[in-house]
């Protein structure tokens, strides 16, 4: 065998072992989202504690992840992306083990807030790190195709390890598992991050942002922070100031941002990224299908155990047959998106809608627990026909220089869709329980309108992409 050929095939098998190792970041951060849900109810047990400050142990955790998304995007272009992915991971990895072993409700809730922050400078370096690795289109277009299946198992994974976690008492107070998990896989991807990532081309001239990163952290911490407050306070006071001061905060960082782009002076966020039209159709598309998803999988948790009488880790198994789904289709999805496109995104949003008509019609009757394993299997298929390829559409016009950028606003707002779609949602859907109303019905119904504008958002893309294909 010729030497050439072997380290031409080592660099190509090191290109996908990158791939995956840098997807292990996704998967730990997303998981940390879902898995949760199922443990509140023993987390809230544990620490004899209020419902409002149970809710604050996911609503912190998208609170530290959401505000920092951009900024960690910008310190791998001037820091370097592996340097960064490895700070992070290592980061996400101590805060999971302090988040195990919290000893007080507020430690847990300030641990959580820690956890999300290193997340948010994880992601947006593995999706730069498959941009520049991936130069060739087919090949990056599958590797972003994995990444969004990443984020879907995430999610289902979540919801099974949390209800499985609690059933099995490994430990005294086994929901702490449900954190302690990350640490093993954590320190194992630092050692091959070390060996096995390439580090990528730094920024060069100008300086770091300093003033783009304090008035958006500011600005993204007032919106998130007071949108988590909507469920236990309303539209309180504190809630309206906060929710002012970070749009005025958020004007005032938009003007100052387009003018160092216009001046060239290393703005945090370039605004020419915006000019992109493709790019911003896809963040309504993930504004909207990540509010009506997450909020339609807490919900699920809480009407599956409190409606439907199930136990915590029978509840997190039905999940599975939603993974099945996704799977299923996903694959299947990426073989066939060539040559359907988004029309395939479309069939999938509403095989989705379809799943939610159904579940809102009759899964408030414990009788029709049997229908569930059905409902969440559609639901699944169609998920994996939209998710893996929204990420595909959002970058897939972004030139090199803009991806982790790019890779940090899209992420922003899927985080923020999250934490607004379960607040707008998911208080609806307490307050109409609280009210003697079928919450789950009145829930599902806005879950199924966000869909719908999924669908027309992606309608209006594949016109965009029709009469600008380039």
């Amino acid at each position: 065998m010729h030497p050439t050929f072997f380290f031409v095939n080592m660099k190509e098998t090191n290109k996908w072992l990158a791939l995956i190792i840098v997807l292990v970041a996704p998967l730990l951060s997303v998981i940390d989202v879902y898995i949760v849900n199922m443990a509140l109810p023993e987390i809230k047990q544990q620490y004899l504690t209020s419902d409002s400050n149970t809710e604050l142990v996911i609503s912190s955790y998208l609170l530290g992840y959401c505000v920092f998304l951009v900024t960690g995007g910008r310190a791998g272009d001037f820091f370097g992306r592996k340097k960064i992915f490895i700070i992070g991971m290592l980061s996400f990895t101590i805060t999971s083990a302090l988040c195990g072993y919290a000893d007080t409700i507020f430690q847990l809730i300030l641990f959580r807030f820690f956890q999300g922050v290193a997340a948010a400078f994880m992601i947006p370096q593995t999706l730069t790190i498959i941009q520049v690795t991936f130069r060739e289109a087919k090949e990056r277009n599958l590797a972003f195709g994995f990444f969004g299946i990443t984020l879907g198992i995430a999610s289902i994974l979540g919801q099974f390890l949390g209800g499985y976690f609690v059933a099995h008492h490994y430990i005294e107070e086994s929901w702490r598992l449900i954190f302690l998990i990350n640490v093993p896989f954590g320190l194992v991807t630092v050692v091959l991050s070390f060996f096995f990532l390439q580090e990528t081309s730094l920024h060069r001239g100008g300086k770091f942002d300093m003033l783009g990163v304090l008035l958006l952290t500011i600005a993204l911490g007032s919106l998130i922070y007071g949108l988590t407050l909507i469920p236990e306070q309303g539209f309180s006071i504190l809630v309206l100031l906060l929710l002012f001061l970070s749009g005025i905060l958020l004007f005032i960082f938009w003007k100052n941002q387009k003018r160092k782009t216009q001046q060239q002076s290393s703005p945090l966020m370039n605004t020419n990224l915006f000019k992109i039209k493709s790019f911003n159709l896809v963040l309504l598309v993930a504004l909207f299908f990540f509010g009506a998803h997450n909020s339609y999988l807490l919900i699920c948790a809480v009407q599956f155990q409190n409606t439907l009488h199930l136990d915590p880790y029978v509840a997190s198994q039905y999940f599975t047959f939603n993974g099945i789904g996704f799977l299923m289709s996903s694959f299947i999805a990426l073989k066939l998106l060539h040559k359907y496109g988004i029309k395939l995104l479309i069939i999938g949003c509403f095989l989705m809608i379809i799943s939610l008509v159904l579940q809102a019609f009759t899964l408030g009757d414990p009788a029709n627990v049997d229908y569930i394993p059905w409902f969440l299997l559609l639901y699944g298929l169609g998920q994996g026909t939209l998710l893996p390829s929204i990420l595909n559409y959002a970058l897939k016009k972004i030139p090199t220089d803009y991806a982790a950028l790019a890779g940090g606003v899209y992420s922003t707002v899927q985080q923020f869709s999250s934490a607004f779609g379960i607040s707008i949602i998911g208080s609806v859907f307490f307050y109409s329980l609280k009210q003697g109303l079928d919450g789950y019905t009145i829930a599902m119904s806005m879950a199924i309108v966000y869909l719908v504008f999924v669908a027309l958002f992606l309608y209006r893309l594949s016109k965009l992409n029709t009469t600008n294909p380039s």
